[in-house]
């Protein structure tokens, strides 16, 4: 076995120890934790940790690191003694009820630790393998050094939150970070809804409340256009009625002579405003009063500039 494989080998079976080490603390930090993202964390951790494990396993056995049965006994051995270590250290409130904030927030901090020290592990074994050119372990120390870095990170975001628990159950309200006034309390949630772990927050705590709670404000001082009356919206069905006459009249000759069409203007002192201040206020008036503003000006001044406005 050459020098370069011997180095890589030291390095898995370490890697394997570290792992069978963080299997333990995982469970045990798991017994009765409440739902929450701490537990969601921990849980697909667990599942990841258990992977990396039989991946280091199978790369020891590819590089023909057999082991002899005594030293299978020993590690089986140390495995035993170290999940044995793991119950003996969670306390009894811990495994006979859901464990406090303040354990939970203990918990994180051990937890961070053994990530870091796993980031760096497989960031070490990495830049190893790469020096003895073993692709393959590198490739592997790379894919599981992600999956700790992400875990760690996971983590790292959990502990304002778990401190903010804290606060809540020993201050009865969060601390205000420097700088920050003080917050008022939460109101309580009418109904727990599900979720997969940590403070549950309730949709008025959510981003998208405050756009919606904007997105009304912002409606109510807006200016509201101004809404036809009965008697303006009689008006323009009979200018539409009429509209459709004067071009029956056109296409098919006059008949019988009727009485004189009036039309009235579409707002009163229309005639006495000048055609800039009409077409200024036709930009903000719906259909109905542009398409009355339409048919009176056809029918006395022809403006070019008003006629343009309610096309």
């Amino acid at each position: 076995m050459s020098s370069a494989t011997d180095l890589i080998t030291e390095q898995l079976r370490e890697a394997e120890a570290v792992e069978q080490s963080s299997i333990s603390l995982l469970e045990s930090h798991l017994r009765g934790v409440p739902p929450g993202p701490y537990r969601a964390a921990l849980r697909r951790h667990l599942d990841e940790t258990r992977r990396h494990a039989n991946q280091v396993a199978e790369r020891l056995n590819d590089l023909g690191a057999s082991r002899s049965p005594l030293a299978t006994a020993v590690d089986v051995g140390e495995a035993v003694v170290g999940r044995m270590t793991g119950l003996a250290l969670a306390s009894v409130r811990l495994l006979s009820s859901r464990s406090s904030p303040e354990v939970i927030l203990r918990h994180a901090g051990d937890d961070i630790a053994a990530e870091a020290r796993e980031v760096a592990l497989y960031e070490a074994l990495e830049r190893l393998a790469v020096a003895a050119q073993d692709a393959t372990t590198a490739s592997l120390a790379r894919a599981i050094r992600r999956d700790e870095e992400r875990q760690l990170q996971t983590l790292q975001d959990l502990v304002d939150p778990l401190a903010d628990r804290v606060a809540r159950r020993r201050l009865g309200s969060r601390p205000a970070a420097p700088g920050e006034p003080a917050a008022e309390p939460a109101p309580a949630p009418a109904r727990a809804a599900p979720t997969n772990g940590g403070p549950v927050h309730t949709e008025r705590e959510t981003p998208y409340h405050e756009r919606a709670e904007r997105r009304k404000a912002a409606k109510k001082a807006a200016p509201q256009e101004p809404k036809l009356t009965r008697e303006a919206a009689a008006r323009v069905r009979e200018a539409d009625r009429e509209a459709e006459q004067a071009d029956i009249v056109e296409s098919e000759g006059p008949a019988d002579p009727g009485a004189e069409l009036h039309v009235a203007p579409p707002w009163p002192g229309y005639d006495d405003m000048k055609a800039a201040d009409i077409v200024d206020r036709l930009r903000a008036a719906d259909a109905a009063v542009r398409a009355m503003a339409r048919f009176y000006e056809e029918m006395h001044k022809k403006r070019k500039s008003i006629l343009d406005a309610t096309g």
